[in-house]
């Protein structure tokens, strides 16, 4: 009798070159890859965009997901766990990439462009009298008056 209940026993062998030859290496290479990709655009998103809060949230996630996930699926290929321990973590590590980038930031982002959007219609609002491109003149100061001894 086969089946795919036949293929369970594939979880519980070691992640490793002789058991999984088809995908080892590019599992490997691509964690690796994720890990240095992801530093290397934290930092210079980070750079960028230093003045826009959501973003550096959003980047800091998604730093934080890769260098977690990619040093897990790092340390199943160097130390050979087995598999069970390996397929959740890739599954999970992408479907937390995908809620932060598509469904928890979107709305933090959009809310984050009306505030701004409002921020500068207000601001070309209030110089777009007259009056508010003229200095007022300042109040004349109060003299003291001195006593003399």
């Amino acid at each position: 009798m086969n089946g795919p209940w036949n293929q369970l026993d594939m979880l519980l062998i070691g992640f490793n070159d002789t058991n999984f030859p088809a995908i080892w290496q590019f599992t490997w290479m691509t964690a690796l890859a994720i890990l240095v990709l992801g530093i290397v655009l934290y930092n210079f998103q980070n750079h960028r965009l230093r003045s826009y809060a959501v973003f550096l949230d959003l980047n800091e996630w998604l730093l934080w997901t890769s260098v977690g996930v990619a040093s897990l699926v790092l340390l199943f290929t160097l130390f050979s766990f087995d598999f069970i321990f390996v397929l959740p973590t890739m599954v999970g590590g992408a479907a937390l990439y995908i809620w932060i980038r598509f469904i928890h930031f979107p709305p933090l982002i959009e809310a984050y462009e009306e505030r701004l959007a409002r921020q500068r219609y207000f601001q070309r609002s209030r110089t777009a009298h007259p009056e508010a491109t003229i200095r007022s003149k300042a109040a004349p100061a109060k003299q003291v008056k001195r006593r003399r001894r």
